[in-house]
């Protein structure tokens, strides 16, 4: 008989599985089988198997459980710290860059932009062009605006906005240069005495605070409104960038004279949204 039809009867030939009681032979179950139905069954069983436990580990919280699966909540973690370290990056971008702004008013490196006409450059030719009589039309509509404003609120100026800040002396002294926007000076200098304390004008944070080569050390400070006051020419800060201050609390302090004939020289400005304040109409010196 050849190989191939031993192999034939061999897959045709029929077993029984027969269960037993022990104590009287008594015959419980059985099931015929053949080699073809064995193997089937055992390959059904297997893929089932594999099946359940691949659900098993895709959809359920056992997979935690299986070495080298990280849990659920640990991804959780992850996730959340990169969104937080992404918007943290960018908030560093843009602080960066806000501190390379101001850096580069101070040095003086920034113009400001004007008003793109000057009225001093007008001719008198181009003086006597402009006509300055109200028409009739101009009067009524004046008259109508007029009648609709008199019971509205008007609006606060800057000025006024910063005067009722009540802004605090930054330091005891006389000012011997005063603000001079035309020429771009558009801090104030004050004589003090030596080792004056130096504080802060309103509550606020430090964004800046590094020695500088012409004013020794400077510091800036970030108020709310979008206010930043400058000091120039201190020892040394008592407050690093990133710390908050309050209205009055010492900063520093002025820097000493080298000329023992001359007082120490400080410097002051204001800002507000990027535009430069005289401090003498806000502050008492």
């Amino acid at each position: 008989m050849s190989l191939r039809a031993r192999i034939s009867k061999s897959l045709r030939n029929r077993y029984r599985l027969v269960i037993l009681n022990d104590e009287n032979f008594e015959e419980r179950f059985s099931i015929k089988l053949t080699k073809p139905f064995v193997f089937t069954v055992v390959a059904g069983g297997s893929l089932l198997l594999v099946i359940a436990t691949t659900f098993i580990i895709a959809f359920t919280p056992l997979r935690e459980y299986i070495p080298g699966y990280s849990s659920t909540e640990l991804k959780r973690l992850a996730i959340q710290n990169a969104r937080l370290a992404d918007s943290l990056q960018q908030q560093l971008a843009y602080t960066d860059q806000y501190l390379k702004t101001i850096r580069a008013v101070i040095n003086g490196e920034i113009e400001l932009n004007r008003d793109s006409v000057n009225i001093r450059q007008l001719t008198e030719e181009n003086k006597k062009k402009i006509d300055l009589s109200i028409g009739k039309h101009d009067s009524l509509l004046r008259y109508e605006i007029e009648q609709e404003e008199m019971y509205n609120l008007q609006p606060i100026s800057r000025e006024q906005f910063i005067a009722a800040l009540l802004l605090f002396r930054p330091v005891k002294g006389s000012v011997i240069q005063a603000f001079d926007s035309e020429n771009k000076r558009y801090h104030i200098e004050i004589a003090t005495g030596n080792g004056e304390a130096v504080k802060s004008v309103l509550d606020g944070t430090v964004i800046f605070s590094e020695f500088n080569p012409t004013w020794n050390h400077i510091v800036i400070i970030q108020h709310a409104n979008d206010l930043i006051s400058v000091y120039r020419n201190l020892a040394f800060p008592l407050k690093r960038k990133g710390q908050t201050v309050q209205t009055g609390e010492v900063i520093s302090f002025v820097e000493s004279s080298k000329d023992a004939d001359s007082r120490p020289i400080f410097a002051f400005e204001l800002w507000q949204k990027g535009q430069p304040i005289n401090p003498q109409l806000f502050i008492n010196f």
